[in-house]
């Protein structure tokens, strides 16, 4: 027993000693008293820490304070910080960043990341590369097929699958002089980094360590983080769904609709999905629901972005200041009721003619500007009644702000809708009526002429006799005041900005089942699992990842977009592990879930 406690003391003496002798600056004992399993654990421990980090980050981009832009969605990562100057502070990311001017490689913004300091097990600052695809300064679009752009291990052009890297330096090798004093030391990677990794601005990093290399490498790949962020964005079309089918018509007051209530129904009487937009290749879709579309692509108004809207339109407008422009303008009478006969006789006319409203405007459009704005406008045309071949235009254009409205859910044959209608009523303060006419003539060879316009402004307080603006299409709307869904102006279903300004639109493909579906025939079917089971959801939202080998995304079909059932017409969708033919995500939605 003494025997073996000599020797235990013995050993702790000796490793004693060789620590104090490493203290003294002997690099060979310094790698003897510190054992390369442990060094090596805090690096991988201190790696994983940054990792998870800026994946955090990357999906958690769009909620950050202070954005500039409602446009910057998840997938976002911070710069390099890469030097320290006037104002700056050690472990803030400096942007901007690229590739081109060497500033994609830096030390890990740790204070950006709301991280310590961390270092690896020889006490040096981690080391961080990023990809220009998901800088987020200067920032671009981000989605599924964003490409990597850097190179781990082979530096041949095909091979960008790299999102972003870390590095433990490991200690210091020959040559490498560490002062953490010195910026010129403290941001030089040479000093901390080997072979290629100590190059800048060639997108080219080596994961192999050696005699004359120590740097530890872990890569974040495109798969992992389009992995964070098609979760966010299915979580984000998840909510807007959801949020859809519980209150189509924006009305419910503590989960029930009073009408359902005054009807003694039940609270998710008026509980439906949207009609969707039939699917089309994303370059030429244009998201706007049609009725009796259960299988298709996201039905989307979005800000600045014209739709076609069968409208009515009827107004008396006692009120408003009048402006008038050109030789023959329209009447006043015209401008204050829609009801008022206006006669016209434009020069080359054989008679006058009589310009007739329509109950509903088959060829009118609408546009979204934002907030509690819409502009709608329909053209109103009448033959010369001489039969010389000429034709008089009046176009109306009505924009309206900051007035009530009331949403109507989808039925049988309409999507959801939204109405404004005044009666005897004075216009709320910060609310704007306009109504602006223009008449053109075309003569027999179609050549215009601009006879005069007039236009008709209502401001908060002027009274109105009526005003009626009805049935104008309501799809789920994209978010444009960074609010979703702000009390003051409800319409469930609002999508994030980014949503549609990275284009995921062009990625998801829905379908859902009508209540009471009979399997078999109109009720989807879900495969998942293993082993395999087949599901009968409610709705599927299927979000496509990064394009496959053979999938060319230009005008192709589902098939570029989709694998397998969900890439086929039909109700049938499969679930299933990533694979090199498969990396469609799907979601399951029920009613009640």
């Amino acid at each position: 027993m003494r025997r073996r406690q000599r020797g235990v003391v013995l050993l702790l003496l000796l490793v004693l000693g060789l620590c104090a002798l490493a203290a003294l600056g002997l690099p060979w004992l310094a790698g003897l008293a510190a054992p390369a399993a442990p060094a090596a654990g805090h690096d991988a421990a201190a790696l994983r820490s940054a990792r998870d980090a800026l994946l955090a980050y990357a999906a958690t981009y769009p909620d950050r304070a202070g954005l500039a832009s409602r446009s910057a969605g998840p997938g976002l990562l911070p710069c390099p910080d890469t030097r320290l100057d006037r104002n700056d502070v050690a472990g803030q990311a400096d942007p901007p960043c690229a590739l081109s001017s060497g500033t994609e490689t830096g030390l890990l913004p740790w204070r950006t990341l709301d991280l310590p300091a961390l270092r690896d097990g020889s006490g040096a600052p981690l080391w961080y590369a990023l990809a220009n695809g998901y800088r987020n300064n200067p920032a671009g679009v981000v989605n599924s097929d964003t490409v990597a752009g850097l190179r781990l291990d082979s530096c041949r052009p095909e091979n960008r699958a790299i999102a972003a890297l870390l590095i433990a330096p490991g200690p210091a090798l020959p040559g490498q002089q560490r002062n953490p004093q010195l910026a010129s030391a403290r941001y030089t990677p040479a000093h901390y980094l080997e072979a290629a990794n100590a190059s800048r601005g060639d997108a080219c990093f080596s994961s192999a360590p050696g005699d004359a290399a120590n740097d530890t490498v872990l890569a974040i790949d495109r798969q992992t983080l389009n992995g964070v962020i098609e979760t966010r964005v299915l979580a984000e079309l998840q909510r807007a769904l959801r949020r859809y089918y519980a209150d189509p018509d924006g009305n419910d007051l503590a989960g029930r609709d009073p009408r359902c209530v005054a009807a003694g129904l039940a609270s998710e009487c008026d509980n439906a999905w949207p009609w969707l937009s039939p699917w089309t290749p994303p370059n030429t879709a244009t998201y706007l629901g049609q009725a009796g579309v259960r299988s298709g692509q996201v039905p989307l108004r979005r800000v600045g972005v014209g739709f076609p809207a069968a409208f009515s339109l009827r107004w008396q407008l006692p009120a408003g200041l009048l402006a008038f422009s050109g030789a023959t303008p329209p009447a006043e009478s015209c401008l204050r009721d829609s009801a008022a006969l206006c006669l016209l006789q434009p020069a080359g006319f054989g008679a006058p003619v009589e310009l007739l409203r329509p109950s509903a405007a088959p060829g009118g459009r609408c546009l979204w500007p934002g907030g509690p704005a819409l502009r709608c406008e329909q053209t109103l045309e009448v033959a010369d009644p001489g039969g010389a071949g000429g034709r008089l235009q009046r176009l109306e254009v009505l924009e309206i702000r900051g007035l009530p409205r009331t949403i109507t859910p989808p039925d049988a044959v309409r999507p959801r809708r939204e109405s404004v209608s005044l009666r005897a009523a004075v216009l709320p303060v910060g609310a704007r009526l306009a109504l602006t006419m223009t008449d053109t003539l075309l003569n027999s060879a179609g050549q215009r002429a601009t006879l005069g316009s007039a236009q008709l402004t209502l401001e908060g307080g002027a009274a109105v006799t009526a005003f009626e603006l009805a049935e104008v299409p309501l799809d789920l709307e994209v978010d444009d005041d960074g609010v979703l869904e702000p009390a003051t102006w409800p319409s469930p279903g609002e999508l994030p900005a980014w949503f549609t300004a990275n284009g995921w639109q062009g990625f998801v493909r829905l379908a859902h089942a009508p209540a009471g579906c009979t399997p078999d025939l109109d009720c989807l079917q879900l495969t998942q699992g293993d082993p395999e089971r087949v599901l009968a959801p409610a709705a599927v939202a299927v979000l496509a990842g990064a394009a496959l080998a053979g999938q060319q995304r230009g005008s192709g079909g589902a098939e570029a977009w989709f694998e397998g059932q969900n890439a086929r017409p039909g109700l049938h969708f499969e679930a299933r592990p990533a694979a090199a033919d498969f990396n469609d995500r799907v979601l399951r939605l029920d009613a009640h879930d």
